[in-house]
């Protein structure tokens, strides 16, 4: 594999995540205002401490980015040379790779980082606009989630989800986990679970459970939505890619 190449467009990808932000990154710790105010109040002493934790910042933001090349191109068995004629005949794909290449410069999390990585490598074998539609959606939620949202996902994926339509529930069958069980099995997410359901909710990753039946919010069971399955999938370190 051509590692020049393969450098050369995760740093053209850096550019294009830049844009698509509006803005570049460390700007807020080493741009002119920034810099003043730091300098200001901390001195030189603690400027430089900045300054060194800003280059320690961007360099992992390289680094990111070109692994994030590195598994695209491995994921998808072609070159760094065929995945750039790929992203630039399609204006909607590049913007995609642009955003999950910022998206991978900011995560320290693994899982995140691949998950991004293999939405990338699915939307690039299949840069249909129905398909990118789904590989949008998902990249969305996979960066809006953290670690305890990670587990939360995990622990309600042994739940019994509904049936997908023409399929009716089964009298007598368990669909879904409440909230109640869910941090019985993993009482670390206890404090916070009410907040990690509700976020894991608004991004439509989980699903109310119940079919026809009028619980209270509290006792209502939840189960993995189609998309939150297909993210979980993403997130398995040993799984293979999705497609």
């Amino acid at each position: 594999m051509n590692k020049k190449a393969e450098s050369d467009i995760a740093r053209g990808l850096r550019q294009v995540a830049a844009a698509t932000a509006g803005a570049v990154a460390g700007v807020a710790v080493g741009g002119p205002v920034g810099g003043a105010l730091v300098g200001a109040a901390v001195g030189p002493t603690l400027a430089t401490g900045f300054e060194m934790a800003a280059d320690r910042i961007a360099a992992n933001r390289v680094a990111r980015s070109g692994e994030l090349m590195s598994e695209v191109t491995r994921v998808l068995g072609i070159d760094a040379n065929e995945l750039q004629e790929r992203l630039l005949a399609d204006e909607r794909l590049l913007e995609f790779a642009g955003r999950v290449v910022g998206a991978v410069q900011d995560t320290s999390l693994i899982q995140k980082r691949q998950a991004l990585s293999r939405a990338l490598a699915a939307a690039v074998a299949d840069p249909a606009p129905a398909r990118l539609d789904i590989w949008e959606l998902l990249h969305a939620a996979i960066r809006e989630i953290d670690a305890p949202h990670i587990r939360f996902l995990h622990v309600i994926s042994s739940a019994t989800p509904l049936p997908q339509p023409p399929e009716k529930p089964v009298d007598g069958v368990r669909y879904g986990m409440t909230l109640e069980q869910i941090c019985e099995i993993d009482p670390g997410l206890e404090l916070g679970g009410h907040a990690i359901l509700q976020k894991l909710l608004s991004l439509g990753l989980i699903e109310n459970s119940l079919h026809g039946v009028l619980w209270s919010g509290t006792h209502r069971p939840y189960a993995l939505s189609g998309l939150g399955q297909r993210l979980l999938t993403l997130l398995e370190l040993d799984s293979p890619p999705a497609s």
